[in-house]
Order: C-alpha cells, then structure tokens, then sequence
C-alpha cells in the first residue's frame, strides 16, 4: 500500500513522461516544429499487468512547424488509475534559431543547427469514481468524498539545441504552485520538476544507412527526487519505404525514503520500432527490477504515428 500511495501522487505525470522514447516533446516543449514536419502520435500504456486496477493511459500529441521558425503543438491523454481518473492535456508556442550559415532567416534554411524556445499551458481535470468503493451504511454519507473532482492549470517551458549528430535540452515544469480541493482536503502542489537530456547520433558505414544513438536524460524535482535514464538506440533506414530502430534503456531512482524497503525506481526497458512510408510503429516494455517484480507483469506501450515528410530521427 505504501508503494502504490507513493505511485499514485506523481503517477499521472510521470506516465505522460516515460513515454518520452517515442516523443521528446513530451519532456520539452521546444521540440514542437523543431523539425520542419507535421507529427501526429498515439499511443496506449498498460502499466503493472496483472495487478487489479493497474493503470492505463491513452495519448494523443501533434507536433509541427507552422510559419517559418514557429513551431506548435499539443497533446491530450486520459487516465484511468482504479478509482482515480484524470484527462488533460496541453498546448505548446515555440520558436526556432537557424544556426547554420546562410540565409538563417528564410523558409529554406539548412537545419543541421538550430537553437529553439518553448512554453506551454496545461491543463488537468481529475475526479474519483465513488462507485467503486464499498460504503459503509452506517456512515451516514452516500459520497466517500466530500470533493470528487476538480481542474489544475499550470505551464511548462523548455529550450533545445541541436549541431549536426548532437542534441541537448533543458526543460522546466509545473512552473505554477497550483493546490487543489479533492479528497475533502487540499492537496500538494506538483512539484517543480526539470528534466536534462543529451545525446548524439552516429552514422554507421559508407551509405550512413545506419546509425547508433547514445543518450541520457536527468529528471530531478524541487524535493531532490532523481530518476536517471541511459538510453542505447541502434536504427538502419534501409530506404526511403522502411526503415527499423531497436533500443535497450535503463532507469534508476533515487530516493532515500524508497531505499529502506528496496522500493527503489529500477526500470529495464527493451523498444522497438518501424517505418513504413509516413507510417512509425513502436512497441516498449518496461520491466521492475525491484521487489515489485514479484507483483506485476512489467508496463507495456504501443505507439501509432503518421509525419507527413520523412525525418530520419522520427522519435525526436
């Protein structure tokens, strides 16, 4: 119980997060039309299978450039978490720097470097579903809550910054201290949370068909709770039809309070993808190493998604 009320304080956000392997915009707004593309995604996570009530999360995102260095984008996502439910979603503004030599400043300018800016507003609607409990006749009440749901705002920005192979971005969130008055009390403020992400793309043999793409991200909020991720991906675009990626990553918390009882965050996490045309499969299964192993069947997530130009790195 102590884990899963631990989960249950930051889980709808962090679901959102996790599923930043097919999608960096998830974690940084900047990356919204940071490539000159239009980007549409769904995916679905079912988390710990085989618990009673496991969580499952559908996602909706788009992501492209509109007018010459203005990129946008959104998402929407529904969460179902036993008998706490949340939908929400946010909308995103960014603009993009042209660094590279030439005409910087026109629709046609070489994106092999480039400096962007992001920020969005977010919003999150959260109710409990009281027909799930087992009411106790002699309480008196016919609610097990006084408040059985609510909104909460907040806004996030972020910037990004790729040169040729490399990529680097740094990104804030739940900028705004927003409480809200569910469970009869108020609640926590999100924390401010930030994440830290780098990595590099290496071309691989004479055609540069393949490629190796060593990356890792920082994710650290204002209480001083840390999750580090190292992420493997090897991809070969074996034309303009299809192309394949494979990743291997692995994730690791660390939180004292979690540490006593071996309820550390320690996540292996093996992913595949595939392109066909416009079209990008991917499918990610994530694996507990911890003791709560012993308790679930791991988290799986299937990814859908359509571009309407081809972009070699489809997952950035």
């Amino acid at each position: 119980m102590l884990v899963l009320s631990t989960a249950k304080v930051s889980a709808q956000e962090e679901l959102i997060y996790s599923q930043y392997h097919f999608n960096y915009y998830l974690v940084n707004p900047a990356l919204a039309g940071a490539e000159p593309c239009h980007h549409f995604m769904i995916s679905n996570r079912a988390q710990w299978v085989g618990m009673a009530d496991a969580p499952m999360t559908q996602l909706l995102t788009y992501r492209g450039r509109v007018w010459r260095n203005v990129g946008i984008g959104a998402y929407l996502y529904n969460d179902r978490n036993g008998y706490s439910n949340q939908a929400g979603g946010q909308v995103t503004f960014a603009y993009h720097i042209p660094l590279s030599n030439g005409r910087r400043y026109t629709q046609k300018v070489s994106y092999d470097r480039q400096l962007s800016f992001g920020v969005s507003f977010k919003m999150k609607y959260f109710y409990i579903n009281n027909d799930l409990f087992v009411e106790d006749p002699s309480a008196g009440s016919d609610n097990a809550f006084a408040n059985t749901s609510g909104w909460q705002p907040n806004m996030n920005v972020g910037m990004y910054y790729k040169s040729y192979g490399g990529f680097l971005g740094l990104s804030f969130t739940n900028l705004i201290p927003v409480t809200a008055d569910i469970y009869g009390d108020k609640e926590m403020p999100a924390p401010l949370t930030w994440f830290l992400f780098g990595g590099y793309t290496f071309d691989l043999g004479p055609r540069k068909d393949k490629y190796i793409e060593p990356m890792a991200m920082i994710k650290m909020n204002q209480y001083w709770e840390t999750n580090l991720d190292i992420n493997l991906k090897f991809g070969q675009e074996v034309s303009d039809m299809w192309g394949y990626w494979v990743q291997l990553s692995y994730r690791h918390g660390f939180n004292k309070d979690l540490d006593r009882n071996n309820f550390q965050s320690m996540v292996l996490m093996p992913m595949c993808g595939f392109r066909i045309k416009g079209f990008n499969i991917g499918y990610a299964f994530s694996l507990d190493l911890n003791n709560m192993v012993t308790q679930n069947g791991g988290t799986h997530e299937i990814m859908l998604g359509y571009s309407f130009c081809y972009t070699k790195p489809f997952c950035r």
